[in-house]
């Protein structure tokens, strides 16, 4: 499934030398187009290379630029940021709101550790959930 490309205001151009070596998979607390409205605004401050949801996949941010997912600058500047429209208070995997989602998600995650887009091979990486990411600090600078 082809990416839907969303322009947006947040994010940091390049990566300050740092390599990529891993992909945090968030959830959206909300729809897919919600992610779009949200993070279009750049009074939120905040992004992802990636948003996978009813059925679609956009991409927000190239990969070869720093998305602000993770609410910790190295990771951010480290690590590829895919959110997926699954709040865990929606039905559970399987049934028809995330069955849509989990297909794209992982053909998306496959596809950027492979054949990354932004040129560089990322393997090995490591796949992480939010919850690994360590205390807040300053996302973007």
């Amino acid at each position: 499934m082809a990416a839907v490309q969303v322009s947006l205001p947040n994010f940091t151009e390049g990566r300050e030398g740092t390599a990529v070596d891993r992909i945090v998979i968030h959830y959206i607390v909300g729809t897919l187009a919600a992610a779009d409205t949200t993070f279009s605004d750049p009074n939120s401050g905040v992004s992802a290379h990636y948003g996978i949801g009813e059925g679609e996949i956009h991409q927000f941010v190239d990969e070869a630029n720093t998305a602000w997912h993770a609410g910790d600058w190295n990771f951010n500047l480290r690590s590829i940021g895919i959110e997926h429209s699954a709040d865990p208070s929606r039905t559970r995997a399987g049934t028809t709101s995330q069955a849509k989602w989990v297909p794209g998600s992982a053909a998306t995650t496959s596809d950027v550790v492979v054949h990354s887009r932004s040129g560089v091979r990322l393997w090995p990486v490591k796949v992480a959930p939010t919850s690994c990411i360590p205390g807040p600090s300053q996302s973007h600078r």
